[in-house]
């Protein structure tokens, strides 16, 4: 019984994700900014549990320095960008090489040309942090495709439709298992690697 809700839920899964890369991308970039405001706010006061876990987070992290109202804004705001970053990497395949530096503004670029150069090796280190998806399509964008690693997701048949977005500025996906393995050998084609420091890899 339990391996038959989970293969319906799979293909619940399947066919929400489907929807979502069918029909994100034909939004507005307003559209899609005020859906995720929207969609972050509404998860912000609807899941509790998570909510708890933010609130426990910021108490650990800053004690009492913020009252009541602040916490529960940073919090909201926290599901806000969440949402945003989601949505943002449904939308990505609007993005092309000349029109992304209309949505993403890089900084210190001269700088890091120079300390990277076109053909060093580099391992880029990235957190779940802002728009975390953006800030990896932005590189492949300005010329530094990488070999990235991603999270697998339980449901597998959901995976193609991330890679692919992930990949629409250049990049390609490295699988978790034998990750480490296949990084190495980039680094010395003198390839370049990103990897999100909270990954566990195999």
């Amino acid at each position: 019984m339990r391996s038959r809700w989970k293969k319906f839920r799979y293909r619940l899964e399947w066919l929400g994700i489907l929807a979502l890369a069918k029909s994100i991308p034909l939004l507005s970039r307003k559209i899609c900014y005020r859906c995720a405001l929207f969609i972050g706010a509404l998860a912000a006061t609807f899941d509790r549990r998570g909510r708890r876990v933010a609130l426990s987070n910021l108490e650990a992290a800053f004690g009492d320095r913020f009252s009541s109202p602040e916490s529960a804004r940073i919090i909201r705001q926290s599901y806000q960008n969440f949402a945003r970053t989601m949505l943002d990497l449904f939308w990505s395949p609007r993005l092309t090489s000349e029109n992304f530096s209309r949505y993403i503004e890089v900084e210190n670029l001269e700088r890091f040309e120079k300390d990277i150069g076109p053909d060093r090796s580099c391992i880029f280190a990235c957190l779940h942090y802002g728009n975390f998806e953006w800030i990896s399509l932005a590189m492949g964008f300005l010329g530094f495709p990488s070999g990235i690693t991603a999270q697998e997701f339980k449901n597998s048949r959901i995976d193609p439709f991330f890679n692919s977005m992930r990949k629409v500025s250049g990049h390609h996906i490295v699988p978790r298992e034998g990750a480490m393995l296949r990084l190495f050998k980039d680094l010395k084609r003198k390839g370049r690697i990103a990897i999100l420091i909270d990954l566990s890899l195999m």
